[in-house]
């Protein structure tokens, strides 16, 4: 591992060991062990120094820009500090903070008044459940701005947004994206970025947040590994199909409010976690056994077997390359 040293305190950029697509890290150091040895906070990954130089300093002029702070980090801080409150109130947190699923794993820096308008006119319940909502997401960003995790500016964010667009009712229903769709993507991904990673996503059945937080250090040749997720079945390895390989490696993923602009583009009717929905079904159609599906997009199961948490490479790569 190569290391180029900064003034103190600015984070350093590190050129990390092996044969990697974003070899130059970006890091600080958060602290020191009891042996005397640094704790580095990993800020951000770059193909060239130069990319990584603009990065870090970008990062320490507006250090909230490059965080990996999820909206789920800052719930875990923030709730415990919530006792001694009325229990109907913190009930009330609760529900509202599992209305706020699709916002769970985004990163803070790409939560803005764009984002979260979007979220409240694809909420799926009434105004009540809209209110419901901000009275926890409110104090959570209050709470964010105040340790410094996002801009002053993110104080305003509910002032401009419309909250009573939502309808009595309303449900999501979740489309299988259709073959021709598909292999229109495959027609265009030699020129177009975009297409190849909703590819990846068609292929993977990744979560939006999964793929666009991956690490280079979890990238292998013929799957990844999820290292973070919101519960242990999340934590899994995901292998990658003999069809993908041809086209990565793939652009960065953009933040949502961009990427879901182009998604919309490419594959209007459609929603983001509609790829993931047709990755499953897609499996199920090719005969896949259930219990092997649920251990690659990392849903839980009461009947899965220790076979089954434990499954080989070679049985997963099997599975996804009936697509």
């Amino acid at each position: 591992m190569i290391t180029i040293r900064r003034a103190n305190g600015s984070g350093h950029i590190t050129k990390l060991a092996g044969n990697r697509r974003r070899p130059y890290a970006c890091r600080k150091i958060i602290g020191w062990t009891e042996k005397g040895t640094p704790k580095y906070k990993y800020i951000s990954y770059h193909k060239t120094y130069r990319e990584a130089e603009k990065a870090l300093a970008a990062y320490n002029n507006d250090p909230y820009s490059l965080s990996s702070i999820t909206l789920t980090d800052i719930y875990n801080q923030w709730l415990p500090m919530q006792e001694g409150k009325a229990p109907g109130t913190i009930k009330g947190y609760r529900v509202g903070w599992n209305h706020l699923e699709p916002l769970h794993d985004m990163l803070l820096k790409d939560i803005d008044r764009v984002t979260l308008q979007r979220f409240y006119d694809e909420l799926n319940g009434t105004e009540n459940v809209a209110k419901c909502v901000k009275k926890v997401l409110q104090p959570l960003i209050d709470y964010a701005v105040k340790r410094g995790y996002m801009p002053l500016t993110a104080l305003n964010y509910h002032q401009v947004i419309d909250l009573s667009s939502a309808p009595l009712t309303r449900s999501v229903d979740r489309k299988t994206i259709a073959e021709e769709d598909i292999m229109r993507l495959w027609d265009i991904s030699d020129h177009d970025d975009m297409a190849k990673i909703i590819l990846v996503y068609l292929y993977t059945g990744l979560r939006y947040s999964e793929l666009y937080n991956l690490k280079p250090e979890n990238c292998h040749d013929n799957y990844i590994e999820i290292v973070r997720a919101k519960t242990k079945y999340g934590i899994r390895t995901v292998p990658i199909c003999d069809k993908l390989l041809k086209i990565l490696p793939i652009a960065p993923v953009p933040p949502y409010t961009t990427f879901n602009f182009h998604f919309k583009e490419l594959l209007p009717g459609y929603h983001i976690h509609d790829t993931r929905h047709t990755f499953i079904t897609r499996l199920t159609e090719a005969g896949v056994d259930p219990r092997i599906i649920k251990a690659i997009v990392g849903h839980s199961t009461k009947d899965i077997t220790e076979h089954y948490t434990h499954l080989s490479l070679d049985v997963l790569l099997e599975a996804v390359n009936k697509l």
